[in-house]
């Protein structure tokens, strides 16, 4: 209770008790009191008189205090720059605090979203504060529950120190000129490389502010910031075209590499990016670009040539020894392929089963859980005499069985744990080997002692079958084994006609000369009546878009994935179309895309915005999470996006 308020309290009760005193002595003691009673008169007056002025210097004091505490409040809200804005229930301004008058800013009497729109989340309780722009100024919004108050707290400066620390931060980059060695043989060739392909970058580069620094002649290191990247990223990097434009006008096989480390504070945490970024970058077969920011996923750009193949057979003999190397100091051999085998896995497979063999090791091949191509099936299961007696077919079960710390896994036809037959196996393994032909995916989740991945290649089976010399016996390889190969690189090449190279055919020549049969294995590959009509239904359901893509949705019927690839290789012929995609089911649970394209469009990166992936001119996915009708309609988001960006 207030002093004033207990004064007052106490002279009125005073007052009362004397009243009482005053009444006893005038009836009960019969004292004449009249003196008293004028006494008490007086001070009953002089109580009210006091009560009066009492009251009303309370009240200039209390609108002195409110005049002095308001000045101050305004005084802290100018200090700490923020604005009240107050709407009725109507949501129509009806008071600004002084802040907005100061900078011109008025809405008394607008409805609070038509003056600011994004104010709609805030304005019905969705969140608790935003950020908005009004001019020259940048405002944190927040509104109590069931208040009719905005708070607007300036956070100009704050936002612009924000963006120029952003803009500011370091990026590290890499460009490396691919098959720049294999250019140096040529004296010629070299000059013009000098001269018509690495001003042009040199002058690029300096266009943008970006400062370089040659590492050794065909790789270069960048330095520069957000702000310098984000113009480089808006361009698209434009200079990928410049040189794939110049390279062709030469005649010589140059591309550019391009890798962009940012996200992070650490500078050792960039440098092993970048390093990783390039390397996955060439490995994919380099002329393209790849960002990757933090944690995030990497981001491609470019990648619209196929992969050059690498006419080093130094560097075959190295992989060769390599792998001779950790198969004699291992304790057996446990050979893993995809889920769902096709003749490309099963033939490397064999292959590597009897080069392990052939350094006196306990091998297994996973071939009896996982799935397997019913065509490639049927040609083990036709020559299961000859195979059975030469290999150890096993279950993923059988294979985990006979693993120890010291058994050497191999991955062939994949790198990823996520689409092997021996994923339990993987999670295991302490040494693993990969050899694959697939254009790398960012993050392996496998930790390998060695990967051997060579997007260049047409097949996995070209790769094993050059380290034949190093890794096997002559005669060692029987004819059905090399058919089986000759079959698998067959089926990837669409009969030799995409993804091929010199060393494509020398790979197939050796098969030949070690017992292949091209006849046998077109023979192999032929295919039943059933299978002639799925294909057709799928075909006969491809519609065109965008003019010259073709895609077929089919969400009816069950078809295996060696049907859907075929379908694809056949509309590709297509007069006019450049890609084309197939989807439909390949299990009760599963669906599949298969793409193809002509080259000049990449269906990799199309596949790799629905987590998928393959190669430049073939690639797919798989997936469980999405019916066929969900997956086009991504699909066709993809496409747009991939458009945009050609």
């Amino acid at each position: 209770m207030k002093k004033e308020t207990r004064l007052q309290l106490t002279i009125g009760l005073t007052a009362a008790v004397i009243a009482v005193l005053l009444l006893i002595c005038q009836f009960i003691l019969q004292i004449n009191v009249m003196i008293a009673a004028l006494v008490y008169v007086f001070m009953l007056g002089m109580i009210v008189a006091g009560s009066y002025y009492l009251s009303k210097w309370q009240s200039n004091k209390e609108e002195y205090v409110n005049e002095v505490l308001d000045d101050s409040i305004s005084q802290a809200m100018d200090i700490a720059d923020v604005g009240i804005v107050v709407f009725n229930e109507d949501y129509i301004v009806t008071f600004m605090s002084k802040m907005f008058y100061d900078r011109k800013i008025t809405a008394i009497n607008e409805r609070v979203l038509n003056w600011i729109p994004d104010l709609q989340e805030l304005i019905k309780g969705e969140i608790d504060k935003c950020e908005v722009i009004l001019g020259d100024y940048k405002y944190e919004v927040s509104k109590r529950e069931s208040s009719s108050a905005l708070i607007f707290k300036d956070i100009t400066l704050e936002y612009d120190l924000k963006k120029r620390f952003a803009e500011e931060a370091l990026v590290l980059g890499m460009i490396n000129f691919d098959n720049y060695d294999e250019t140096a043989e040529m004296e010629e060739d070299i000059r013009a490389v000098n001269s018509e392909i690495k001003i042009p970058v040199f002058e690029y580069l300096r266009k943008y502010q970006v400062i370089f620094r040659t590492l050794r002649n065909n790789r270069l290191l960048l330095i520069l910031n957000e702000k310098i990247y984000d113009e480089l990223a808006a361009d698209r990097f434009s200079i990928l075209n410049t040189v794939r434009k110049e390279a062709k006008r030469l005649d010589i096989p140059i591309t550019i590499s391009m890798a962009f480390a940012r996200g992070s504070e650490d500078y050792k945490e960039l440098d092993d990016m970048v390093i990783n970024l390039l390397d996955l970058a060439m490995t994919r077969g380099g002329d393209q670009v790849v960002v990757r920011k933090g944690n995030d996923e990497p981001v491609y750009f470019g990648g619209s040539s196929e992969a050059r193949e690498k006419s080093s057979k130094v560097k075959v003999r190295v992989m060769a020894n390599t792998i001779k190397d950790l198969i004699v100091r291992s304790s057996s051999v446990i050979i893993v392929g995809h889920l769902d085998m096709d003749a490309d896995c099963v033939g490397s497979a064999i292959c590597m089963s009897l080069m392990a063999q052939n350094f006196k090791k306990d091998t297994y091949f996973i071939a009896k859980t996982g799935g397997i191509d019913p065509m490639i099936k049927n040609v083990m299961d036709r020559y299961d005499d000859e195979l059975a007696p030469r290999h150890r077919f096993v279950t993923i079960n059988e294979a985990i069985n006979h693993y120890d710390d010291n058994t050497l896994v191999i991955m062939v036809d994949h790198h990823l744990a996520s689409q092997s037959n021996g994923q339990e196996l993987l999670k295991i393994a302490k040494k693993v080997v990969i050899i694959d032909h697939h254009r790398r995916r960012a993050d392996l989740d496998v930790k390998a002692i060695l990967a051997y991945i060579e997007a260049s290649a047409s097949s996995t089976c070209e790769l094993v079958s050059e380290f034949i010399p190093y890794l096997l016996r002559k005669n060692q390889l029987i004819p059905i084994e090399a058919n089986i190969m000759y079959l698998g690189m067959l089926i990837d090449t669409n009969h030799f006609k995409v993804r091929t190279g010199s060393r494509t055919f020398e790979a197939a020549a050796s098969l030949r000369s070690l017992g292949a049969d091209p006849s046998l294995a077109e023979e192999l590959n032929e295919e039943p009546y059933d299978t002639v009509i799925k294909r057709s239904q799928l075909i006969n359901q491809s519609v065109l878009y965008k003019d010259d893509i073709l895609i077929s949705s089919v969400a009816d019927g069950i078809f295996n994935r060696p049907v859907i690839s075929q379908a694809c290789d056949t509309m590709l012929q297509t007069k006019g179309v450049k890609a084309v995609f197939v989807i439909a089911n390949v299990a009760k649970d599963e669906r599949a895309i298969s793409a193809r394209s002509k080259g000049g469009f990449n269906v990799q990166m199309v596949m790799e915005k629905l987590n998928g992936g393959g190669h430049m001119t073939a690639a797919g996915l798989q997936s469980k999470d999405y019916s066929v009708k969900e997956l086009e309609a991504m699909l066709k988001k993809a496409l747009e996006e991939y458009l945009k960006g050609e």
